[in-house]
């Protein structure tokens, strides 16, 4: 399903630009050619917002991570170490270098959640 939708807005992106080459060339009206690349700017803006979403999360669930692993191993930073994540992959991998080695301890009832 992802792969057909990948596929539809390609086609979509390629006959917008041809649109707007053939409206200009051929003498046709600028109008619709000024159309076929607003809609594209339109198409081009809600890629971007998923990209930014998918970047979000990426960064929310690594420092959910963080602070679930730092309070598991009772680091007394737990709370401030989190905004490692703020770094993204970078934060995570000091984090993961930085972190005491050793076995996570059992956790107790008022960790869970």
């Amino acid at each position: 399903m992802k792969k057909k939708l990948k596929v539809f807005w390609l086609i979509f992106g390629l006959l917008n630009l041809n649109n707007s080459i053939f409206a200009l060339q051929s003498g046709g009206d600028p109008t619709a050619a000024c159309g076929a690349m607003g809609l594209m700017l339109i198409v081009w803006l809600v890629i971007m917002v998923v990209i930014l979403a998918v970047f979000i999360g990426i960064i929310i669930f690594i420092v959910k991570w963080i602070k679930k692993d730092a309070t598991a191993r009772n680091m007394p930073n737990a709370d401030s170490i989190k905004w490692l994540g703020l770094l993204g992959l970078f934060g995570l991998v000091i984090y993961l270098l930085k972190r005491p080695d050793g076995q996570i301890p059992p956790m107790n009832n008022q960790y869970r959640k």
